[in-house]
């Protein structure tokens, strides 16, 4: 399964004008064959950016970032159990 980012949405400081505190990434894929898919938004604060770098000019990192949250909250363990 492929697996794209398809929005990014940007989160504005309610205190310092034009300032970007976090942006959030929808990553959306589907298997044709089973009909199986997933959509989930990661959040990605200007906190965890590398020194220096802001979205406008580090987007790329942030994406990847975004992408190794991803990958970090869907490796459950085999025996999670789901409680309804």
């Amino acid at each position: 399964m492929q697996v794209n980012v398809s929005n990014i949405v940007f989160n504005f400081s309610s205190t310092t004008p034009g300032q970007v505190d976090s942006a959030n990434f929808t990553f959306y894929g589907s298997n044709a064959d089973t009909g199986e898919f997933l959509n989930n938004t990661v959040r990605v604060d200007k906190t965890e950016l590398p020194d220096g770098t802001t979205f406008f000019t580090g987007l790329d990192k942030a994406q990847t970032i975004a992408r190794q949250k991803l990958l970090k909250y869907l490796a459950l363990p085999a025996n999670t159990t789901t409680t309804a």
